[in-house]
C-alpha cells in the first residue's frame, strides 16, 4: 500500500481508454438507485455500484501491482469504515456474550445486520478509490465532458419520465403511485433522492462547463426539473447552501456584487416557495406524519450521542435503540404545541422494518456515535480547504462551495445515503481538481 499522493506512472497511462470506460460506468451507476434485483439482494442491490467498483477496484489493483495509491479522501473513508467495523463487531459479540443469542428482538442475527449495514462504507471507499485512480490516467477534459453528458442524460430521463413514466419501469422495484402527473423520481426510489442526484450533476456540470450557453441551459433545466420533480427542500437547501458560500466566503466588495446578481434569483426562489414548497409542507404539517418521524430520528441520533458514545453499532442499533427513541419520543413531544401522529415511528419498532433515521448523516451518528461526527466533520473541512487552494476561477469555486453545502445539507437534515453514491461526486471533483492544478 502506498498511501502518499503520488502520479500513476507514465506508462499506465496507455491504459486510458480502459479508465474512461470505467469511470464513465462509475458515473452513469451513480444515477440508478432502484433496481428490481434489490428483491434479491436486499437494499444494497438498488445500485449496481456495488458490483461495478469492485470489479473496477479488482482490475486497477491487478494493473498497479497490487499496490494502493491512496488518496486523502480514499483514505479518509477507508479509515473509517475498518475502525467502525470494528467497533461494531465488538458490540456485536458483547451482546453475544451478555445475551447468550446472536438474535435482535425481531429473528434477525445481529452479525448479519452487522455486516449488511457496514458494507456501504467499503463500497464508498471503492468508488472514491476507483474514480480518483481512473483520474489520474485520463484525460480531464474526458471526466468534465461526462458530468455534463449524464447531466442532460438525466434531464432527458425526466422529459421521458413526465411524458411515459411505463418506459422506465425496468429501472424501478415498483412504479405504484407513479403515473402521468405525478411526481418524478428519475431512476431513484423516491423523489427526494431523485432531486439529489439530479441536482449533484446538475450543479457540478454547471461547475465544470466553460461555454455561457451550455451554463445558462443548465440553470434553467436545473429550476425545472426540481419543479418537475416535486422535491420540497431541494431548492431551498440549494439556496441555503448559496448564502452560507454568501456568509463564509465572500469579502464585502463581493458580496455587495453578488446582490446584484442574488436579487432575480432569489425572487425565483421564493415565488417557487410560495406557490410549491410552501402548500407542500402545508400538507405534511396537517398529516404530521412525515413531520413527526422526521423529527423524532433527528433527535433519536442526538439522545444516541449519551446513551452510546460510540454508537449503536451497525447490528446491535436494532437492540439498543429502545432508550434513546423513546427519550427522542417524549423529547419531541415537549417541543411541539401538537400532539405528534406516532404511528410510523411505533410501526418501526414493532416491526423493525424501515428502523432508521431519516437523514444519512443521523443514522451514520446512530450507527457509530461521535465517530460518525469527527468523520464528517473532517471530511467537509478538508474539502473546503481544497476548494480554497484549488487554482480555478472565482465562479468554480465559489459553485463549488455551494455544491458542498448543498450535499452537506441534504444529507444531514432531508436524504438517506444508503444507497445515494452521488454525494460522493463533489469529493471526486474537488480531489481531481486539486491533483490537476498540483500537475
Amino acid at each position: 500500500m502506498n498511501a502518499n499522493n503520488l502520479e500513476i506512472s507514465a506508462s499506465g497511462r496507455k491504459y486510458y481508454r480502459f479508465a474512461s470506460l470505467c469511470l464513465l460506468i462509475i458515473l452513469l451507476a451513480m444515477t440508478l438507485n432502484d433496481l428490481p434485483i434489490q428483491k434479491v439482494l436486499g437494499t444494497l442491490g438498488a445500485s449496481p455500484i456495488w458490483a461495478v467498483s469492485a470489479v473496477i477496484f479488482l482490475f486497477f489493483l491487478v494493473h498497479n501491482r497490487f499496490c494502493l495509491y491512496l488518496d486523502k479522501y480514499s483514505r479518509l473513508f477507508i479509515i473509517y469504515f475498518f475502525w467502525t467495523f470494528s467497533v461494531s463487531l465488538a458490540q456485536c459479540v458483547w451482546y453475544y456474550f451478555a445475551e447468550g443469542t446472536i438474535l435482535n428482538h425481531y429473528g434477525a442475527s445481529v452479525f448479519n445486520k452487522h455486516f449488511f449495514a457496514s458494507s456501504y462504507y467499503l463500497f464508498y471507499f471503492l468508488v472514491i478509490y476507483c474514480a480518483s485512480y481512473a483520474l489520474r490516467l485520463v484525460p480531464g477534459v474526458f471526466f468534465k465532458k461526462a458530468i455534463i453528458l449524464i447531466a442532460f442524460f438525466l434531464t432527458l430521463v425526466i422529459a421521458v419520465e413526465y411524458v411515459l413514466p411505463d418506459i422506465l419501469a425496468p429501472f424501478h422495484l415498483s412504479m405504484e403511485g407513479y403515473g402521468i402527473g405525478s411526481r418524478l423520481r428519475l431512476l431513484s426510489p423516491e423523489p427526494s433522492i431523485a432531486a439529489f442526484t439530479f441536482n449533484i450533476f446538475l450543479l457540478l456540470a454547471i461547475t465544470l462547463s466553460n461555454v455561457s450557453l451550455v451554463r445558462l441551459i443548465l440553470w434553467g433545466t436545473l429550476v425545472v426539473g426540481n419543479l418537475l420533480i416535486g422535491s420540497k427542500s431541494s431548492l431551498v437547501l440549494i439556496m441555503s447552501g448559496g448564502l452560507l458560500v454568501f456568509y463564509f466566503n465572500m469579502s464585502l466588495i463581493q458580496k455587495l456584487k453578488s446582490l446584484v446578481m442574488l436579487i432575480p434569483v432569489v425572487g425565483v426562489v421564493v415565488y417557487i416557495f410560495l406557490h410549491t414548497v410552501l402548500p407542500a409542507l402545508a400538507i405534511d404539517i396537517e398529516n404530521f406524519s412525515s413531520v413527526s418521524t422526521r423529527m423524532i430520528t433527528s433527535l433519536w441520533a442526538v439522545c444516541s450521542l449519551f446513551y452510546y458514545p460510540l454508537g449503536e453499532g451497525y447490528g446491535t442499533y436494532t437492540v439498543w435503540f429502545f432508550h434513546p427513541l423513546d427519550t427522542a419520543t417524549s423529547l419531541a413531544d415537549s417541543l411541539v404545541p401538537f400532539q405528534l401522529n406516532l404511528l410510523e415511528i411505533n410501526d418501526m419498532a414493532d416491526t423493525g422494518d424501515y428502523l432508521s433515521a431519516k437523514s444519512g448523516i443521523l443514522f451514520s451518528i446512530i450507527h457509530s456515535g461521535f465517530m460518525a461526527v469527527i468523520f464528517y466533520f473532517i471530511l467537509f473541512r478538508s474539502s473546503f480547504k481544497d476548494v480554497q487552494k484549488i487554482n480555478i476561477g472565482y465562479y468554480q469555486k465559489t459553485l463549488l462551495r455551494v455544491t458542498l453545502w448543498y450535499s452537506l445539507l441534504s444529507i444531514l437534515f432531508a436524504v438517506n445515503m444508503e444507497v445515494l453514491y452521488a454525494f460522493l461526486l463533489p469529493f471526486i471533483v474537488v480531489n481531481y481538481l486539486k491533483i490537476n492544478h498540483k500537475r
